[in-house]
């Protein structure tokens, strides 16, 4: 999957002062994130010794990269460093390590020797694996907050998270994988453009609680599988077709997560592409068959939190 090549330094020679200064910032959020003092200024120094700096600091630069991504991405990595042979690209992750210079694309992927071997101590480290294990607690419970409410106060969604960790937005704002965006008086889902709809929410203050395992569990896209309904669609399934409960994770990421997760905004939307996911998926013998497969889905959403309800269902509003 790697090329393992020359050391970071030979790369790093290769590069512009602008690129340089890129990584500088980031190892400082790095560093931020953790408290940790940092040179000043040292963005103003010459190339040369910039890269001297960086150099000086790699084995902390590559540390904290490490300490900062989310479970499912250290997991990753840990199987491409451990076999080098891992084939299931995680793009999203491989474009950050590309962008922050831990990987380097040429005409194949390179990572540099020195960090490599960096990398191999680091991923057997249970200090690194509890530090990740609660940093990926953080961003689950921030993104669960997310899913319930599309928008929500910052000062109450600090309140959530600071007994977590005190540095929770500074690592939230680094996050590369957040569906939302940190304003100054709010979060508010990427997905949440309309401003009319933004503020009719804020300005209903009737939200749902819920416990933190309940949050973490819409975060991870887990807390329907404790929804009576969706236990009865996975039945209707077993009925109709030869399924086994390892499938249940393919019907999760091709049809139940979409529809529930990530189109929490549109509703008539969200059922016009159900509609279609199910029938590139599935043969009907009937359209009766098909019409309860969509009814079983389609109640599951009335009993999971939605923004307009402020984290109600609609069962529940009802």
């Amino acid at each position: 999957m790697f090329s393992i090549t020359n050391e970071w330094k030979s790369y790093l020679d290769e590069l512009n002062k602008a690129k340089l200064v890129e990584i500088l910032k980031f190892y400082h959020e790095l560093c931020a994130c953790k408290n940790i003092e940092y040179e000043k200024n040292i963005e103003k120094k010459k190339k040369a010794d910039i890269i001297k700096y960086l150099i000086e600091e790699e084995k902390n630069y590559v540390t904290y990269f490490i300490e900062s991504l989310d479970l499912v991405d250290f997991e990753y990595l840990k199987k491409c460093v451990s076999n080098n042979k891992e084939t299931t690209r995680n793009k999203s992750f491989i474009n950050y390590a590309i962008e922050k210079k831990i990987v380097f694309k040429n005409k194949e992927l390179e990572i540099p020797s020195d960090i490599y071997e960096e990398i191999k101590l680091l991923i057997n480290n249970k200090e690194i694996l509890k530090k990740i294990t609660k940093q990926n607690e953080l961003y689950m419970y921030a993104l669960g907050l997310i899913i319930a409410y599309g928008v929500i106060d910052k000062s109450v969604f600090e309140k959530y998270l600071k007994p977590i960790d005190e540095l929770w937005e500074q690592k939230l704002n680094i996050y590369y994988k957040k569906e939302y965006q940190i304003n100054e008086k709010n979060i508010t889902s990427k997905a949440l453009k309309n401003k009319e709809r933004i503020e009719k929410y804020l300005k209903n203050k009737d939200i749902k609680v819920f416990s933190k395992k309940e949050y973490i569990l819409l975060g991870t896209h887990l807390y329907h599988h404790n929804i009576k309904s969706y236990k009865k669609y996975i039945k209707v399934l077993k009925s109709n077709y030869v399924f086994k409960n390892k499938d249940i994770e393919f019907i999760d990421k091709e049809i139940v997560t979409p529809y529930l997760y990530t189109s929490l905004n549109e509703e008539a939307l969200a059922n016009e592409k159900l509609e279609k996911t199910i029938m590139d998926l599935f043969e009907f013998k009937n359209d009766k068959l098909k019409n309860k497969m969509l009814e079983e889905v389609k109640k599951i959403r009335n009993d999971f939190p939605l923004w307009e309800y402020r984290g109600f269902s609609k069962n529940e509003v009802n």
